[in-house]
């Protein structure tokens, strides 16, 4: 399998600046990823090993066929698992990173015994009981929780962690967004797709449903309604992380042929005057944010530069429709902060927060 991460050497990422002063923990926990060889999956061992997660025993899960085989993991060696209703594991921690069905059929399976579950697909997400977060905008939605966790949408994520630091100072009215998404969004399947398409011009469309080598598709997700499934996921899941129910938003999903790394052209309108010399300062002092907003100097984020970044990256940032309205530009890295680096951040404020684990 290729390497698709695009990314230079890093430093180690920093956590959320409020966890950066946080004594070190000495609770270890029997953590669990379920998923573990997926693009998601894989990234979330990463993280974790990155981040020094405390650790005790690590367990990893994959398909039934999978089950005994020894795959290299930032942990060394580890052995395939396989999910067995007739013994559940007993863990302190799991993170599920293997779709709908096994989010269904094992997410309370596992809380029932006493794990927190952080989960990545859309199953739990608009559930009243589980909350969905991002630990730099909403973490006290983790307060008191002790089950079902859910992980946001990779286009969710970057868009809420830049509206709401501006929406506390400017109280938002509605947004319009433009989402251009990379096909790692679609996991492994969706990046071979690309790298066969543009070594053969004849390959026909995989994971797809037209080819996505030079071309762009305005569909994304399920069908059945005048919006694509990944649109109702960017609106609803907006609404809930924020606590605005009623806010118009308006969007557009776009598959584009780039491996890895998500960007949205936002359009937001406020119910307060903006200054875009007080935005800049609010980006700036953001946690999780970096500001890059220097289009003279060719200076905006781009997906490139996102890649291998835990952080949001925001540029472009000028008016929009008069003294109220904000356009901006942002591109994440949707495997890292869209998806695993998000779940291990929770986890790492639900431990700090004694909300895991024995010290719960």
């Amino acid at each position: 399998m290729p390497h698709i991460e695009q990314e230079k050497p890093l430093k180690r990422q920093a956590g959320f600046s409020f966890l950066e002063s946080i004594p070190k923990i000495e609770l270890q926990l029997k953590v669990g990823v379920v998923g573990a060889t997926g693009i998601v999956g894989s990234k979330v061992l990463k993280v974790l090993k990155e981040r020094n997660f405390p650790i005790d025993e690590l367990h990893i899960y994959a398909s039934d066929e999978k089950e005994g085989r020894w795959i290299a993991t930032p942990f060394d060696q580890l052995c395939l698992e396989k999910l067995d209703t007739r013994k559940p594991p007993v863990l302190d921690l799991v993170f599920m990173a293997a779709g709908v069905e096994v989010a269904r059929k094992w997410g309370w399976r596992f809380a029932h015994r006493g794990a927190v579950v952080i989960d990545k697909s859309s199953y739990f997400r608009l559930r009243h009981y589980a909350p969905l977060v991002v630990p730099e905008v909403n973490p006290q939605a983790l307060n008191g929780n002790r089950g079902i966790i859910a992980n946001p949408n990779c286009t969710t994520i970057p868009l809420v962690m830049a509206l709401a630091p501006l929406h506390r100072e400017f109280t938002i009215k509605d947004i319009t967004v433009i989402s251009l998404q990379s096909v790692s969004g679609s996991g492994r399947s969706g990046v071979e797709a690309l790298i066969s398409e543009l070594d053969d011009v004849n390959t026909e469309p995989s994971a797809f449903p037209h080819r996505i080598a030079y071309n762009a598709i305005p569909w994304i997700g399920s069908h059945g309604k005048p919006i694509s499934g990944e649109e109702s996921k960017l609106i609803k899941e907006t609404r809930k992380i924020l606590g605005l129910p009623r806010l118009p938003v308006r969007a557009t999903a776009v598959r584009v042929p780039v491996m890895v790394g998500h960007s949205l052209a936002v359009h937001a309108t406020f119910s307060k005057k903006i200054s875009i010399q007080n935005i800049r300062k609010i980006f700036s002092k953001s946690s999780g944010i970096i500001l890059l907003d220097k289009p003279e100097l060719d200076q905006y984020p781009t997906p490139l530069l996102a890649a291998g970044k835990d952080e949001v990256l925001v540029g472009r940032i000028r008016r929009d429709r008069g003294s109220h309205g904000l356009a901006l530009w942002i591109s994440t890295d949707n495997i890292r902060k869209g998806a695993a680096t998000n779940a291990v951040q929770i986890a790492e404020y639900m431990l700090a927060n004694k909300l895991i684990g024995e010290a719960s």
